[in-house]
Parts: structure tokens; sequence; C-alpha cells
């Protein structure tokens, strides 16, 4: 069997199994958006445990293949070229800020390429020097992936945040490092979760609201920010008591909440659980300003 064959044989079935993956993942991203339970389990359906498993069904027919044609050794063979298709596979995955299904043509094409050059690496006759180089080679992608894939969403960040016309404000509280940061477009909220150890203290940053008017409204609680999205009743806007310029308390079921006036902005300072009261007064009057690039890169470390 010529080269040609003996490629043709692996990339057949694996292009056809990373096609039909590409299609289900699609299929379950599209249900997983539409979906609106109260729990991520109940939106993911059987799909998900198949999308798991997938690769190595894939694999294992390529694998079936070669061995039933005795093209050898068939198992070095599929399981280099399951390795090459998964490099291409983050490669094109390392352009996305997050997971997003590959378009079913991309797919096949990504493993027929794979799984071929797995079999001509394993079954041509090369100096061992030259076959072990195309195997680092073929497995160089699952190196690089993990430095493209965060440049990548620092990019996205650093973009989000300098569109989305809200005052970029960290806390600066002692112990206290920047552990996340995001940009919500939509609802027009920054997202700023400093920690130390297992304590957290959030910070929310929205427009100011028109009826903004202390002490009696205050604008909305946390739970309100943070799930905008999934309350159908109208958010609540709780009372608040001011303890110093532009600065206001209230005790939300999250505990006790500070709120800052920036401009037009106001910033909500949430504690987690045992966050001494002082940390969380510290991380509202030492609220700072800081440029899209250093909180994209403070976020995404």
């Amino acid at each position: 069997m010529n080269l040609l064959n003996r490629m043709a044989v692996a990339a057949v079935p694996g292009g056809v199994g990373a096609g039909a993956l590409a299609a289900l993942w699609q299929e379950r991203a599209r249900a997983v958006a539409a979906c609106e339970s109260d729990t991520i389990g109940a939106c993911l359906g059987f799909g998900f445990p198949v999308l798991l498993a997938g690769p190595l069904l894939v694999t294992a027919a390529v694998w079936l293949a070669l061995r039933a044609t005795g093209v050898g050794p068939a198992p070095w063979a599929a399981a280099l070229g399951a390795l090459a298709t998964a490099g291409g596979v983050l490669l094109q995955q390392a352009a996305h800020p997050r997971w997003t299904p590959p378009p079913v043509w991309q797919a096949v094409v990504l493993a027929v390429i794979g799984f071929a050059l797995g079999v001509a690496v394993v079954t041509v006759a090369l100096p061992p020097a030259v076959r072990v180089g195309l195997v680092v080679a073929l497995l160089a992608p699952l190196a690089v992936f993990p430095l493209l894939r965060q440049e990548t969403r620092r990019t996205g960040d650093r973009e989000a945040f300098a569109e989305l016309g809200l005052p970029l404000l960290v806390p600066q509280v002692p112990g206290y490092d920047i552990a996340s940061a995001h940009a919500d477009r939509a609802d027009r909220v920054l997202s700023v979760t400093a920690t130390r150890g297992r304590r957290w203290i959030s910070v929310y940053v929205v427009d100011l609201p028109d009826d903004f008017a202390p002490p009696g409204r205050c604008g909305l609680a946390v739970a309100d920010i943070v799930l905008r999205r999934q309350r159908n009743q109208p958010p609540a806007s709780p009372g608040c008591r001011q303890v110093g310029p532009d600065h206001w308390t209230r005790v939300e079921p999250v505990g006790e909440v500070h709120l800052v006036r920036r401009g037009d902005a106001l910033v909500l300072v949430s504690p987690g659980t045992d966050v001494p009261a002082a940390d969380v007064e510290k991380a509202a009057t030492t609220l700072t300003p800081v440029t899209p690039n250093r909180l994209a890169e403070s976020g995404n470390p």
C-alpha cells in the first residue's frame, strides 16, 4: 500500500469523526446559549459527555481502520495523528478568547491533515533524528497554545475595557491582588475581584442611576447586578446611610456593601466570605483608576 493510501485510511474516519463532533459542539453551544435553567448541568444535555469522549472514539476508529488494513504501527500512527489534530484545533481556538465551535469544514480539514501526517511520520522510512524532529514539530502547538490564548484574551479584554465607557477602578488593599476583571458591554458593568488566599472583595462599576437619591434610593443591589439577566422582576433600590463625601454603606445578604460615587458612575464594593469590614472599607476608600492595558494584565494572569 502506497503512502497516499495509508494516509487516506486514517484521514477518512478521522475527518468524518471530527466533522460530526464539530456539528455536535455547535448544536450544544446553541442549546446552552438559549437555555434558561438555573443550573448549568441542566443545559448541557447528553451531548456533553459525547463531546468529552468524542476525540478518544475518533482516535479508536482511526486505529481500527489502520489495523484492519495492515498499516502499522497502528497505535502510534493513530495517537500521533490525534495529537497533531488537537494541535491544529488549539491553534484555531487560540484566536478566540473563549472556546468557540469551529466550522465543520475546518474541523474536517484539520483532522484529515492531522491524521494523515501522523501516518506519514510513523510509517515513512526516516532517520531517527528527523522522525523525532517531526514529532516535536507536530506537538509544538500543544505547548504554545496557553501563551497564544492568554495574549488573545488580554487583547480582547483591553478592547472591552477601553470601549466600556466607565471608570476603570481597582482597590488597593494590602495583601490583596487583582484576580479577575470583566467588562460586560451589554449591561455596562465592570467587575473586578481582589483576592487574598480564600478571601475576596468584589468591585462593580455601573452607570449612576437616574433616580439615585440617597439615603432613600441608592441604586441596584449587588444581587441585582450579578443576576440582572436572570431576573424578570424590576430590581430593588434599597436605601443606604452616608459615611463620607460621596460614600455610603448598606447591609445586603452578602454583608455590608460600600457605595462610592465617582462622577457619573456608581461603585459597589462587596465582601466575600469572612472578609474583615476594615478590608472592605479600605477597598472602598482606595479605588484607583488604571489603564485598559494595566487592568487586562492584572485581571488575566
